[in-house]
């Protein structure tokens, strides 16, 4: 439960140990670390074994997990049931799923399922979950940027897009069949997901690359993380999360003092001409300004990925890697390299095969550790800048199921 909330939800996804032990301690008057210890049954019993349904919520079953009648009544008040439905599912060739989340005043948002590339474990699975319903930061390669802001995602819509991804995962896990590694034998139904080694988890991975900008919203997207990584609950560990930002510079200092997730940086240019021009951003906060307060903020032994989307003809050459690779020099770090994906500016588009490789190679030449990420769910407009929420027919028309419950 944020801090900036009048009055806590009743709904148990916006919680974590602390907010409802507090919430406990202040409704009871019972010592605050008795509070957490029965805050903690109550998320293992709700969340435990979230990946196979909703848990059985009642005065019995709270009974079964340990907890007094002291702290009973003030639980039930809570629901745990999910904040979303799922109303679409959209497979693509490749194995990646996108999903369309109705939410409770009937707005959609979109997450994706992204299972491992070929050759390499397949056991990887990454969910990339939105923050935000639309977005304000108008960067112009995004779909999400082109139709605006409209409203703050609270934690539990961001936790019950992993709650329903979970699910599907357990009953009918997507796959890239391209993939040569064996499938791992999976759990048994009824198994509680965060007792799993992590290669056997329905999900391995979670980013916060979806629709909207992360730090517009940190406070809920700090609170998602929190439970996403309660040991009781999820057990997600930080480090499987990462949170995507197109370069917040006043935000990087609270993100870093308020989680222990990993932080990405999209940069899409190698200077500040050809930056503002794509990501508004930049005209708030330079690439010289994003550097200085990295470096002043970055606790020790930690690193940033930064993202850089390759444009044809635009940044794509040989002096533009170079431009990138003294930008980081310094920087403890890895660069992702995106070939673009089709969005809202035609002008942008995907360079050719052999500029990727190049500009790849360059970097590796210059000392960068770098990583191409292939596009992924190109075909039902899941990749990098193509979510699009309630605009998705518009773009493209695909065959619509019924709002279901997963």
């Amino acid at each position: 439960m944020s801090a900036t909330d009048s009055s806590p939800s009743n709904r148990l996804a916006d919680h974590d140990v602390d907010s409802l032990g507090s919430y406990l301690h202040e409704r009871t008057s019972c010592g605050l670390e008795r509070a957490r210890r029965a805050a903690a049954k109550a998320l293992r019993a709700a969340f435990g074994t979230d990946a196979v349904g909703d848990c059985r919520w009642t005065d019995a079953a709270l009974i079964e997990a340990g907890i007094g009648q002291w702290a009973r009544p003030h639980l039930l008040t809570f629901d745990p049931s999910l904040s979303l439905a799922l109303a679409e599912r959209a497979p693509s060739e490749d194995g990646t799923e996108r999903l369309l989340l109705r939410t409770h005043d009937d707005q959609l948002i979109e997450s994706v399922l992204i299972p491992a590339e070929k050759g390499r474990k397949r056991a990887r699975m990454t969910l990339c979950i939105s923050s935000q319903v639309g977005c304000a930061r108008a960067c112009a390669f995004c779909e999400t940027g082109s139709h605006g802001m409209v409203r703050q995602l609270a934690a539990r819509e961001i936790v019950d897009q992993f709650r329903i991804a979970q699910r599907i995962c357990e009953a009918d896990r997507p796959v890239d069949r391209r993939a040569e590694a064996p499938t791992p034998t999976p759990p048994k139904r009824g198994t509680s997901a965060n007792t799993l080694p992590a290669a056997l988890r329905p999900i391995s991975n979670i980013v916060f690359m979806g629709m909207g900008e992360p730090m517009d919203n940190l406070p809920r997207v700090r609170d998602a993380i929190a439970l996403l990584t309660t040991p009781q609950a999820f057990a997600f560990a930080p480090s499987r999360i990462t949170v995507s930002t197109v370069g917040h510079a006043d935000k990087l200092a609270t993100f870093f003092e308020s989680t222990r997730a990993e932080l990405a940086i999209s940069i899409n240019a190698p200077d500040d001409t050809r930056r503002s021009r794509i990501m508004p951003i930049n005209d708030r906060y330079d690439m010289a300004t994003l550097r200085r307060v990295l470096l002043e903020v970055m606790p020790k032994g930690r690193r940033v990925l930064f993202q850089y989307a390759l444009f044809a003809d635009f940044n794509d050459s040989l002096d533009d890697a170079d431009l990138l690779a003294d930008y980081v020099h310094g920087i403890p770090c890895r660069v992702n390299v995106i070939p673009a994906n089709p969005g809202p500016d035609p002008s942008l588009t995907t360079p050719a095969p052999e500029r990727v490789d190049a500009f790849v190679a360059r970097l590796a030449e210059r000392g960068v550790t770098t990583l191409v990420r292939r596009p992924r769910g190109r075909d039902v407009g899941g990749a990098c800048g193509q979510l699009a929420g309630s605009r998705r027919e518009q773009l493209v028309p695909l065959k619509r199921s019924k709002p279901e419950s997963p």
